[in-house]
């Protein structure tokens, strides 16, 4: 059987039903979370609902996206919860003035920073939206030498390295608060399927496995993983002019 090609769209589509993996994504993110949360590049939705958070919650959730079908989908996926808005916010743009005017406590920007061109001056315009001492949620994908038929496929430009990613979000005016892998047993599939068999898809076996093993995957917290699929950092919006500089 022929795997579909990829687009992002269908990306999306097979990486929604992956449900415990979404939600261990989000446990990384979780103690970042304020009561008002600007998700970049909200796709789909696939964290969106882990966003706005259980029953009761009283966050609200802003999720933009550039591509209009995405939010078409988002609008009626979300229909009935007001505590969701959606807009647009493309990140190779500078941010809406709105979002200036009333920043957030919260940006959430994942899978996102590596198809934008100028990442550098994308993270700058995520800093502005945020308030004094708002953090920043991101997850980016790691490692140059996995970088396969895959990334290219989805547009991606790059995959980052762990000192690389703490530069760049210094660079921007972020205090990195924490900075580590994510997935380390995934590192040899994508490399397997990307570079080495040149697979420009997600093999759906796989990608179902590894939702099925996110109970054992969990454990590598325990031991501080020292590579991984991805990279994930939060980060702090300076609460003074000047903060970041007498920290640095």
């Amino acid at each position: 059987m022929v795997e579909e090609r990829p687009t992002l769209t269908s990306t999306l589509a097979q990486l929604a039903a992956l449900d415990r993996y979404n939600g261990w994504i989000y446990e990384q993110i979780a103690s970042a979370m304020g009561r008002r949360i600007l998700e970049v590049g909200a796709g789909t939705g696939n964290i969106t609902r882990f966003l706005l958070g259980g029953e009761g919650s009283d966050r609200t959730v802003v999720a933009t996206d550039p591509i209009p079908e995405y939010r078409q989908q988002l609008t009626s996926l979300f229909a009935q919860d007001q505590r969701l808005i959606v807009d647009t916010f493309d990140l190779n743009q500078p941010a809406p003035p709105a979002f200036k005017e009333s920043p957030f406590e919260t940006v959430v920007c994942l899978n996102v920073l590596e198809h934008i061109e100028r990442d550098a001056d994308a993270l700058r315009e995520m800093r502005r939206v945020l308030l004094p001492g708002g953090r920043l949620a991101l997850l980016v994908p790691a490692h140059a030498f996995i970088h396969g038929a895959f990334d290219d496929a989805v547009g991606h430009y790059r995959r980052y390295g762990k000192r690389q990613l703490g530069k760049l979000l210094e660079a921007a005016g972020f205090i990195v608060d924490r900075l580590h892998f994510f997935n380390m047993l995934a590192v040899l599939p994508w490399w397997v399927n990307g570079r080495l068999l040149r697979r420009d898809y997600l093999p759906a076996g796989q990608t179902h496995l590894a939702d099925r093993l996110v109970p054992l995957l969990r454990h590598e917290r325990l031991i501080g993983p020292p590579f991984g699929l991805s990279l994930i950092a939060l980060a702090t919006s300076p609460r003074r002019q000047g903060e970041f500089e007498e920290r640095s």
